[in-house]
C-alpha cells in the first residue's frame, strides 16, 4: 500500500527538481558549416609570383572533415557565386562545382549572382543536373511565364538528432543591376522582406525548432544597399536563430545586426564559416549561438580524397592555365587611380576594339594586376580578366558620349572608373555635375560630328548598369537608335587573341584622357 503511494511523489520530486535545476535539461549542439563565394576555386588561388593568396575548396574540404570528425552534429552549406571564376570550374561549365558538393555531402546551395554569368541557359544545364539542394526563394519567372528553375527551392528542413532544421534561402535582388536582360531570360528577382512575408508562413508550418537564413547577401555596417538587405532582414524577421550571407567578399565572425547572429565566410575559399546553434529539448528553444570564421591559409592540408575524385579535371585547368598564348615586350603595370589609362586597360581596350571591331571603348580594369615583361601565359590572362563579361557596341552620338563621359566621372579614383581607347578630353573631378568633361575629341584630334554615330565598346556588366553606377548608359543602351549589339565574345577571349596575333605586345599608359583642376571652364 505504501510502495504504491511513493512511485508517484518519486516522479514528481523528479520533475520538480529538473525545473528547479534547468542545467539538467539535454542541450543538442548543432554546428553550420557555411562556404561563400567560392567563385569556382577548387584550387588555391595564386598570385603573379605562383603565391597562394586564398585557400580554395580542396583545403576548405580538410577543415570541414576535420570539423565532422569533431563535432557530432554538422550541416554544410554554401552562400553562391559558386561556379564562375576559375578555370577549372569555366572548362567544365561548373560540374566540377556540383561534383564537389556531392562529395562533401552540402546540404544546400543558394544562387549567387555570378551564377548568372553564363546565362539562363547554362544555369538551367547546372540546375537540372544538381543533387545539391538549390535555394533562392526569391528566383521567380516572370508573370504569364514557367519557370526553367523549378528545382530551385525557398527552403529545407533538415533533422538532426532529433531537431528540425529549416535552412531558408534568398539571392541578391541586385542581379537585374549587373546583368543584361538577354542573360537573365525569364528570372526575376524580388526583394527580400516582401519575399520573406510570402514563404515564411510556409517555413513555420514546417515546424522547425531552428531557423536559419543563407543569402547571397552582405551585411554593411552603414546601411542596406539595392543588393544588400540584411539590416532589413534582421529587424523584420527576428525569429532567424542565423543569417549566413555573402557576396561582399569579406570575412565576418559573428555580428549582431538587430540582435540576430550574422556569419559570413570571406571568400574564394579563404575561411569557413562556423556557426553554433544550441537547442534546448525541454525549454523547446534555442538558448545560445555563437559564431566564427575559421581561416584556410597554407597552412591547411588539401585534400587528397577530393583531389583524386577531381583529378582529371584539374589536371586539365593546370595545363590550360600554363599554356603560353604570346610573350610580353615590356612589363605593363595596372593602375587603377587617375586617369585610369594604365598599360593594361589600355591592352584590354585594344583587343575589345578589334574583336568588336568598335572605334571607341570605355573599360575599366577588373583587378589591379599587371603583366611581367616574357612568355604571357593564360594565368596571366585570368589575373587581369576574371570575369567572362561579353562585350556589346553601341551606337552612339558625340553628345551621347558626353553624357556616359560625364557620369563616368562620378566614378574618378574608383576601380569602377571607365578607362578610353578612341578618343581624348579633359577631365575635370572637381567641376559641377554637367560641366567635368571638356574638349571631347577622336583620337587624331578631330572634333566629332554631332550627327555622326560613334561604334563604341563595353563589357557587359558596364552595359547593365554596373550594380546601379551607370544608369544613363543603361537608359541609352535599351534606346532603338543606338542599336546595341551583344556579341559572343567575352573580354578574356578578346585579351588572349589580341596576344596570340599581335606578340610581342607592349601596351604604354595612354594620354587620351587629361585631368584638369578647376571648377569653371
Amino acid at each position: 500500500m505504501g510502495a504504491r503511494r511513493v512511485r508517484p511523489i518519486l516522479i514528481l520530486a523528479a520533475v520538480l527538481g529538473l525545473a528547479a535545476n534547468p542545467g539538467a535539461a539535454r542541450e543538442i549542439p548543432i554546428t553550420i558549416l557555411c562556404t561563400t563565394d567560392l567563385h569556382g576555386h577548387v584550387l588555391p588561388v595564386r598570385d603573379a609570383e605562383g603565391r597562394e593568396v586564398s585557400g580554395g575548396l580542396l583545403r576548405c574540404a580538410t577543415r570541414i572533415e576535420e570539423l565532422r570528425a569533431r563535432e557530432p552534429n554538422v550541416l554544410l552549406v554554401d552562400c553562391g557565386d559558386l561556379v564562375q571564376g576559375s578555370a577549372e570550374s569555366w572548362l567544365t561549365r561548373g560540374r566540377i562545382m556540383l561534383d564537389a558538393l556531392e562529395r562533401l555531402r552540402y546540404d544546400a546551395w543558394v544562387i549567387g549572382n555570378h551564377d548568372f554569368d553564363w546565362g539562363l541557359d547554362a544555369l538551367v544545364s547546372l540546375h537540372d543536373r544538381c543533387a545539391t539542394p538549390m535555394l533562392g526563394a526569391n528566383i521567380r519567372a516572370q508573370e504569364g511565364t514557367r519557370t526553367r528553375l523549378g528545382r530551385i527551392q525557398p527552403f529545407v528542413v533538415r533533422e538532426i538528432d532529433g531537431v528540425r532544421v529549416a535552412l531558408v534561402g534568398l539571392t541578391t535582388p541586385g542581379i537585374p543591376l549587373w546583368l543584361r536582360p538577354e542573360m537573365l531570360g525569364n528570372a526575376r528577382f524580388s526583394r527580400s522582406v516582401e519575399t520573406l512575408a510570402e514563404i515564411m508562413p510556409s517555413v513555420r508550418a514546417a515546424a522547425p525548432d531552428v531557423m536559419v537564413l543563407l543569402v547571397h547577401q552582405g551585411y554593411q555596417v552603414m546601411g542596406d544597399d539595392a543588393a544588400n538587405e540584411i539590416n532589413q532582414i534582421a529587424r523584420n524577421f527576428p525569429e532567424f536563430d542565423a543569417v549566413l550571407g555573402g557576396h561582399l567578399h569579406k570575412a565576418v565572425p559573428g555580428s549582431r545586426p538587430h540582435g540576430v547572429l550574422y556569419v559570413q565566410a570571406g571568400s574564394h575559399g579563404g575561411g569557413v564559416g562556423r556557426v553554433e546553434i544550441v537547442f534546448d529539448t525541454v525549454q523547446r528553444r534555442v538558448v545560445r549561438t555563437t559564431g566564427e570564421v575559421l581561416p584556410v591559409g597554407p597552412e591547411v592540408p588539401p585534400s587528397e580524397t577530393l583531389r583524386a575524385a577531381l583529378a582529371a579535371d584539374l589536371d586539365r585547368a593546370e595545363a590550360h592555365l600554363d599554356e603560353v598564348i604570346g610573350e610580353a615586350a615590356c612589363e605593363m603595370p595596372a593602375a587603377a587611380g587617375l586617369p585610369a589609362q594604365s598599360p593594361v586597360q589600355q591592352l584590354v581596350a585594344t583587343a575589345i576594339a578589334k574583336a568588336a571591331k568598335a572605334e571607341v571603348v570605355l573599360h575599366g580594369l577588373l583587378a589591379e594586376e599587371s603583366i611581367r615583361a616574357g612568355p604571357v601565359r593564360r594565368r596571366d590572362a585570368w589575373r587581369v580578366v576574371p570575369y567572362e563579361n561579353r562585350i556589346g557596341v553601341l551606337s552612339l552620338t558625340a553628345q551621347e558620349l558626353r553624357d556616359i563621359l560625364e557620369e563616368n566621372a562620378a566614378q574618378a579614383g574608383s576601380i569602377h572608373f571607365l578607362g578610353a581607347y578612341g578618343i581624348r578630353y579633359d577631365l575635370a573631378p572637381d567641376a559641377p555635375a554637367g560641366h567635368r568633361i571638356r574638349n571631347l575629341a577622336l583620337a587624331d584630334g578631330t572634333r566629332p560630328h554631332p550627327r555622326r554615330r560613334l561604334r563604341v565598346a563595353f563589357n557587359s556588366y558596364t552595359l547593365a548598369s554596373g550594380g546601379g553606377r551607370f544608369p544613363t548608359l543603361r537608359r541609352l543602351a535599351d534606346l532603338p537608335t543606338s542599336r546595341a549589339r551583344m556579341t559572343d565574345i567575352d573580354t578574356r577571349s578578346a585579351l588572349v587573341e589580341y596576344v596570340r596575333k599581335r606578340s610581342p605586345v607592349c601596351a604604354r599608359e595612354g594620354d587620351g584622357v587629361r585631368v584638369v583642376r578647376g571648377a569653371a571652364e
